[in-house]
Parts: structure tokens; sequence; C-alpha cells
């Protein structure tokens, strides 16, 4: 295994090469962290709703959605919708785990609930030791070691309250 394929183990992020390419692109685009500021963390966010809520175009809002789902950062969907006579279908969006730690990133902290961030922040946990698990298993780690940093982290945080 290169380099390349550990540094995977300790961040979030996707170890396909065109997904974090698709992220790095969203983060670092003013269209893209908007959208996901605006983006609920929990529930839909329906597709209308970027276009109404934001000051960019209609072609740039929608490209930068369908990179958040290429990148697995959203997942899409659509829901038919009866307006008056009409029935109308519409788009709408959800953070996945890893854009749920995104917008949370992303997020001043008042503006998310304390029980969506604990949420969340289990769910991140899940993903490390899913990795320190896995970089156990290929680099003969004896996993007793993570366990050990755990419980010394967890006894220093206990004596000094």
């Amino acid at each position: 295994m290169g380099d390349n394929e550990v540094w995977h183990y300790i961040l979030p992020f996707p170890f396909e090469n065109e997904k974090r390419k698709l992220i790095w692109s969203v983060l670092q685009s003013k269209v893209g962290k908007s959208l996901l500021m605006n983006m609920k963390l929990d529930g839909r966010t329906y597709q209308r709703d970027f276009i109404n809520g934001t000051l960019y175009s209609n072609k740039s809002i929608i490209e930068y959605l369908k990179r958040m789902v290429s990148a697995d950062i959203l997942e899409q969907g659509m829901e038919q919708v009866t307006t008056g006579k009409r029935k109308v279908r519409i788009k709408w969006y959800t953070p996945t785990k890893l854009g749920r730690w995104f917008i949370l990133f992303l997020k001043p902290t008042e503006e998310i609930p304390p029980e969506l961030v604990n949420k969340t922040i289990e769910e991140i946990f899940h993903v490390y030791a899913q990795s320190i698990v896995e970089v156990c298993e290929n680099f003969g780690i004896d996993i007793e070691v993570f366990r050990q940093i755990l419980n010394t982290e967890y006894n220093k945080k206990e004596a000094n309250k």
C-alpha cells in the first residue's frame, strides 16, 4: 500500500480520486459552499429552494448539485406534486453522511441542533472506527493500541473533572 492508499483512513473523504476532485471543486467554490450552507441537515431540500434562495444562475446551481451527487455528498430524488390541476415533478436533495459532515464543517455551530451534532459525530466516529479496523488488518497493527489510546484519553478527561 502506498501513501495514497493510507490517508483516506484518516480523513472522511472518498478513496476515488475523481470524487475527491469533485469535493474540492465544490468546497473551493462560492456557489458550492453556498449550496451546502443552505442545505437542510435532516430532510429534503428542493432544487427550487436553491434556485429561489441564492443569487447564482440556475445553470451554476444545477451544475454544482450534480457535482455533489456524483461525489456522494448528496442524494437526489423526485416527487410528484399536484398544483391546481397540474401534476409537477420536483427534484429534492438530502445530504449523505459525508455531506452532513461537510455541512457541519461549514455552518456556524449555533445553527445546528445539538441532537443532530451528536448523531453526525457518532456517524463520523463509526466511519473512523471502520477505517481503524481496516488499517489494523491491512498493516498488521494490534487493535488494542487504539482501544488503549481511547481509554487513556477518556481517563485523562475524567481525572481533570
